[in-house]
């Protein structure tokens, strides 16, 4: 059997998908340091570099001395920390909800809610480009999964038409902002087909910058991550009293999982503090913005028609390379001069569709962005 295994492997490197852990050490929000160099880093989803913020690790410190490094129990056990109450008050809050409920990781959160709303005779209809931890959710759920094309609104009218009432309960699931892409989901249309359907709307605001927060309906489930933009770790979903108050009784993540640390529960309320009074959202999409310009003036124009590059909807902007070899080189040559971009394969991406894709924060000086420019303007006129 063990030879199942390392076949696999090998078929991994041939394929130019094969993965590997780098030690990473931060040093700034906008640098880090990987095999004794340092590099600006265009590849993290620490979108306001709260991770590294002072104010934040001072909220962290002082929780570790007064309740200790580790949670010790379920939430369900003694694992509660009264900090919970306040985060889970601060996420509605932003979310314009009426309560949230945090889990110990985003994919956490996703395999607790899916598998709770729905089961074997009801319906799910989502996205083609919904994250991964949605596709294992649905698996487990036993439900059926019928997927729309790509934010195509048409289409995911007619698999309602078609199929919704031959279930019981349905939901739909969209993202706020697709990790990949980094396009926008179509929130209000779906949430419309939701109304429309007797079903719920799931959307996912994982890389969501606090910018344009959706208007709160009760048939919208909100969900998110505190691992990106807020700097810290954890999962949430927020939507009505009744729906949060079912999810705690019924998502199996949420009940057998240990809690998470004080330390993580108070940098994520401090970060959720200086979010809503800075709105650094708007400073990383302007750099991401800012990006796009300086590429359109200064990359060959027969390379940016070969990529495709559109005007960046958030702080994610891919460059679409297509052959996975070709991608990883890029990256490799693009880190030995000093940055570090995300080379990213199948099956990630559709085979095909290989990407470097570039992550702003609000941290990111104009003069790095400019340099990136340069090094990528020079680096694809080669490939």
């Amino acid at each position: 059997m063990i030879n199942f295994y390392v076949e696999k492997l090998k078929e991994k490197l041939q394929n130019h998908t094969y993965r590997q852990i780098t030690n990473t050490d931060c040093i700034s929000a906008t640098s880090l340091k990987r095999n004794r160099k340092k590099l600006i880093s265009f590849a993290c989803n620490d979108y306001f570099g709260h991770s590294q913020n002072k104010k934040v690790k001072k909220a962290a410190i002082k929780a570790i001395k007064k309740f200790g490094v580790g949670a010790r129990a379920s939430r369900f056990i003694s694992g509660n920390n009264s900090l919970y109450e306040k985060l889970e008050k601060k996420i509605a809050k932003a979310k314009l909800t009426k309560d949230a409920l945090v889990f110990s990781s985003g994919y956490l959160g996703s395999i607790g809610v899916i598998p709770a709303l729905v089961g074997k005779d009801d319906l799910i209809v989502a996205d083609k480009l919904i994250h991964s931890s949605f596709l294992d959710a649905a698996k487990l759920s036993t439900a059926k999964l019928l997927r729309y094309e790509h934010n195509d609104i048409d289409h995911a009218k007619q698999i309602l038409r078609q199929n919704r009432s031959a279930f019981s309960k349905c939901i739909i699931i969209t993202e706020n902002v697709f990790s990949m892409d980094g396009d926008l989901g179509k929130i209000t249309n779906l949430l419309q087909l939701a109304i429309e359907n007797d079903a719920h709307l799931v959307s996912d605001a994982a890389h969501d910058l606090f910018i344009n927060v959706p208007i709160a309906h009760e048939r919208h489930i909100q969900m998110g991550t505190m691992s990106k933009g807020v700097g810290c770790l954890g999962g949430y979903v927020a939507g009505t009293k009744d729906i949060i108050d079912y999810l705690r009784n019924y998502s199996k993540s949420l009940i057998y999982t240990t809690a998470l640390p004080p330390s993580v529960l108070a940098s994520a309320i401090t970060s959720l503090d200086l979010i809503k009074k800075k709105s650094p959202g708007k400073i990383a999409l302007e750099n991401a913005n800012y990006f796009f310009d300086c590429f359109e003036e200064k990359c060959d124009p027969v390379i940016r028609k070969i990529i495709l590059l559109s005007q960046p909807q958030s702080a994610i902007v891919p460059l679409i390379i297509g052959d996975d070899r070709k991608v990883v080189e890029i990256a490799k040559k693009i880190e030995q001069e000093g940055f570090l971009i995300s080379a990213i394969r199948s099956p990630t991406v559709p085979k095909g569709t290989a990407r470097l894709r570039l992550t702003f924060s609000s941290q990111h000086d104009k003069k790095d962005i400019e340099k990136l420019v340069e090094v990528l303007a020079d680096n694809l006129l080669k490939i």
